[in-house]
C-alpha cells in the first residue's frame, strides 16, 4: 500500500462524524445500525463502521481508509463497511466532496421506494407549493446557498452495492459539471454529499423538507380528488 496523506485534525474529525449519527439517529434518520457517515482527511476517507448503533457511536466506531480500494490504514482496529465503495465512488468522482451522508429521513425514503422509475438511474421531483422557500437553501457545487433544481437522481439498483457503485460513478463521469448535492436511492433513502459534514447535513434536511412537501402535497390533491362535488 503506497503512503497516504492523512489531514492533521482526522482525530477531531472522528469525534465529529460520530455526534453527527448521534443526532441523525435521534431524528430517526439513522435508525438502528443503518446508514452511514464519511469525511475526507487528507487522501484518506473516515467512515463509521457496520454493526453499531446509531445512537451509541463513538469515535471508535469510526475507520481511516485508503482512497482506492477502502482498505484500512495502519494502526486501525475496525474494518470497513460494505457501503464504503458507495463513499468511495462520490470522493473519486467529486474532488470537491469533503463529506457523504447516507441516511434514511422518513418522507424521502418513502418517495423513493413508491417512486415509478425506470432504468438503473432515474429522476424524481421533489417540492410543492412552497418550493421557492427550499430549493435556494438546497445548493449545487461549493456553494451551499446558489440555487438548485428539485429534480434528483433517483438509482434503482439497490441492494446490488457493485452494481449502484457503478451507476453512481458513470452518471458522475457523464455529469461532470452540475453534479446534484444528493441522490436519491430507491427503496433505502438518500446519498447527499457537501464541500465538509456541515454543508452536507443542511442538504440532506433540506432533501428530507422537500420530501415532506412533496408528500403533503400529494396528500392535498388526493384530498381534494376525493371530496365530494357542490351540486348546482
Amino acid at each position: 500500500m503506497e503512503p497516504v496523506i492523512i489531514s492533521a485534525g482526522s482525530e477531531l474529525l472522528r469525534e465529529n462524524l460520530a455526534a453527527a449519527g448521534r443526532d441523525l439517529h435521534r431524528r430517526g434518520w439513522l435508525p438502528g445500525a443503518s446508514g452511514h457517515l464519511s469525511a475526507r482527511s487528507g487522501e484518506a476517507v473516515l467512515l463509521t463502521v457496520d454493526g453499531v448503533d446509531r445512537g451509541a457511536l463513538t469515535r471508535d466506531d469510526i475507520v481511516l481508509v485508503e482512497p482506492g480500494e477502502g482498505l484500512p490504514l495502519l494502526g486501525e482496529v475496525e474494518w470497513p463497511p460494505a457501503d464504503a465503495c458507495l463513499h468511495l465512488a462520490l470522493y473519486r468522482g467529486l474532488p470537491d466532496c469533503g463529506a457523504v451522508i447516507q441516511a434514511a429521513p422518513p418522507h424521502t425514503t418513502e418517495l423513493s421506494t413508491a417512486a415509478h422509475t425506470t432504468g438503473a438511474i432515474d429522476q424524481v421531483t421533489l417540492g410543492g407549493p412552497e418550493l421557492e422557500t427550499t430549493t435556494d437553501e438546497l445548493g449545487t457545487g461549493d456553494d451551499p446557498d446558489s440555487a438548485t433544481p428539485a429534480t434528483l437522481p433517483i438509482v434503482t439498483t439497490w441492494p446490488d452495492l457493485p452494481h449502484t457503485t457503478e451507476v453512481i460513478a458513470d452518471h458522475l463521469t457523464r455529469h461532470p459539471q452540475g453534479a446534484p448535492p444528493a441522490l436519491l436511492i430507491a427503496g433505502y433513502g438518500v446519498l447527499a454529499w457537501g464541500r465538509d459534514l456541515e454543508t452536507a447535513r443542511a442538504r440532506l434536511t433540506h432533501v428530507e423538507e422537500l420530501g415532506r412537501l412533496t408528500r403533503l402535497t400529494a396528500t392535498r390533491e388526493a384530498d381534494t380528488a376525493d371530496a365530494p362535488q357542490g351540486v348546482c
